[in-house]
């Protein structure tokens, strides 16, 4: 009976210190000027922008932290890569569901599932994260593994995914993403979705049917 009063206590507290700090600006929504500089940077295909503003909202926030903090962190070079426990994440869904992800800025935290800036101070009152590890960009480069992978990200730029690019097979993300936005009713993201289409000159038909169709037969033989 007391830990549940404690847990009841603990949330509230949560949401007034939100509300405080939305009310304060101290909690702003991400802005164009921050998915702009997502925007240059791609991952599977598509620009990091495309992941955190119109892909976490339609394909669901929770569980996906890990790998929406690490896209920002390869767009934010002088971001740092956070992982820890919340409490408010432990009280909700178990001990074994405590984990987030999110990047750090100076004085600032950016959280992918909230899309959200926090006055980093006040994300620590709120959230009070235990067992924190955080990673610089020369730290995660020390890992073979995460150097190679880290160079072939920004070594990629829009042209790799132009018919003759190396990245065109990427593209094969494109159709289930446009059909996922498509039932969403998504008409922004169909629209972005469509301008980044045209810039990288993608038939949908002719990458379906000439380039990956045949490819993909072969291989069911």
């Amino acid at each position: 009976m007391l830990d549940e009063i404690k847990k009841k206590l603990f949330l509230e507290r949560v949401k007034l210190l939100t509300l405080n700090g939305l009310v304060t600006g101290q909690i702003v929504p991400f802005d164009e000027e921050f998915y702009e500089r997502l925007s240059h940077t791609y991952i599977c295909g598509l620009p990091i922008s495309f992941h955190i503003k119109y892909l976490a909202p339609v394909l669901g926030q929770l569980g996906n932290c890990y790998d929406r903090s690490l896209y920002m962190f390869l767009a934010l070079e002088e971001s740092i890569l956070v992982r820890a426990d919340r409490k408010d994440l432990k009280l909700k869904f178990g001990e074994g569901y405590a984990g987030h992800g999110w990047v750090e800025i100076e004085e600032y935290v950016y959280d992918p599932t909230t899309q959200a800036r926090y006055n980093k101070t006040l994300y620590y009152k709120i959230f009070g994260p235990t067992h924190i590890m955080r990673c610089t960009r020369e730290e995660y480069c020390k890992i073979e593994h995460n150097k190679e992978f880290l160079t072939d990200v920004y070594m990629t730029t829009i042209e790799d995914f132009l018919p003759k690019g190396r990245k065109h097979s990427d593209l094969i993300i494109i159709p289930l993403v446009k059909a996922v936005a498509q039932m969403q009713d998504k008409t922004e993201f169909l629209e972005k979705l469509d301008e980044y289409l045209k810039q990288i000159e993608f038939d949908e038909k002719t990458f379906l049917h000439v380039e990956i169709g045949p490819e993909l037969h072969k291989h069911m033989k």
